[in-house]
């Protein structure tokens, strides 16, 4: 029988993580602290206090909720492609997924001091990440 957890270690986890990195540090944690700011100082200005109440009305704010995600994960995909393109297959990109959420753990714990994740979240990231990874999938025969 293969043992499909052994080919865990020949990953190309450096690429990997510094792709997740990069992806996180690019668009989550501008996001969070964008948002985060303009929640405190909301109600000193009358045209944050008027973006806020757009941004947090529900059709505005499912859109942000699940594509933010999705493009966090397609993000990833591409920042890989430009760190190490020739290591991409369907095993790395599930090991990117799993960069992407314990990157993504850090910079929420770093922040807030308590990660919170939820299983739309890491759904959403999948579905990104194999989104624009669509082209590495011929490779699935290998895992």
């Amino acid at each position: 029988m293969r043992k499909p957890f052994a080919r865990l270690k020949f990953l190309p986890w450096r690429s990997l993580f510094q792709a997740a990195f990069f992806a996180v540090l690019l668009l989550a944690l501008p996001i969070d602290l964008l948002l985060r700011l303009a929640v405190r100082y909301g109600n000193q200005s009358p045209v944050l206090e008027s973006l806020l109440t757009v941004l947090l009305s529900p059709l505005p704010s499912l859109v942000l909720s699940l594509g933010i995600p999705v493009g966090l994960g397609a993000l990833a995909v591409y920042v890989l492609e430009r760190v190490d393109r020739s290591s991409i297959t369907t095993g790395s990109l599930w090991g990117l997924v799993l960069c992407v959420v314990l990157v993504l753990l850090l910079e929420q714990w770093l922040i807030s001091g308590s990660p919170g994740f939820s299983m739309t979240e890491l759904v959403l990231i999948t579905v990104g990440v194999f989104w624009k990874g669509r082209p590495y999938w011929r490779s699935y025969s290998r895992w």
